[in-house]
């Protein structure tokens, strides 16, 4: 998920928490390190997303099952959940469809994940991915291949430092905030000016 993360990454700072409703501490507090907090826990049909997905739509002219249909203008959604017995899954869609080709592509992954602290006291989480599969839709020839053990390791196995939040100018929706510390191991929630907004990822937690 390392090159995933950076893609998606928005510019929203970690130092927005000053505008948070939440506290990071009573949240973490009485939980075990290895436990998933009960506040990120996320039901079967609950996750934590982001849409990027046009709502540009256009009718699709190219030939077979979804000729004359609408179609969006592309973009992706990402989902993570949190389960219990520190599990995870991650699932990343992507649409794309430019000059005759429409092209839909699944990342799903699954692992184990720990919550902890780092030498700074910061909250974290890293997860171990353990299986996986790409899954590629291109014009209706559709092909499934097992993601490469190598790349479960150096991909898709990561720690992220995160916070849970409501914002103060969106106190009804809550957040979850999240930096990859393998790709900015300098990134201190304590000094804001050591992350860039650009590597910090907003997840929104939907009821379905």
């Amino acid at each position: 998920m390392k090159k995933i993360f950076f893609i998606l990454s928005i510019g929203l700072a970690l130092y927005s928490q000053g505008q948070s409703t939440g506290s990071l501490k009573n949240i973490m507090m009485n939980v075990a390190a290895t436990e998933v907090p009960p506040a990120l826990l996320t039901a079967t049909d609950v996750y934590w997303t982001i849409s990027t997905v046009s709502t540009i739509r256009y009718v699709n002219t190219t030939p077979g099952s979804n000729y004359n249909t609408y179609r969006s203008g592309g973009g992706m959604i990402v989902k993570f959940k949190f389960l219990p017995d520190n599990r995870f899954e991650f699932l990343l869609y992507i649409q794309a469809n430019s000059y005759g080709t429409d092209t839909e592509t699944w990342t799903q992954v699954n692992g184990s994940v720990i919550f902890s602290k780092d030498a700074k006291g910061q909250p974290i989480f890293t997860t171990r991915a353990e299986k996986g599969v790409y899954r590629i839709v291109r014009n209706g020839s559709i092909s499934t291949r097992a993601i490469p053990e190598n790349e479960l390791r150096d991909q898709h196995s990561n720690t992220y430092l995160w916070e849970q939040t409501n914002l103060k100018d969106d106190p009804e929706n809550t957040y979850l905030l999240m930096v990859d510390l393998d790709a900015h191991p300098g990134a201190d929630i304590n000094q804001p000016s050591t992350i860039d907004p650009s590597w910090v990822s907003k997840f929104h937690i939907l009821n379905k």
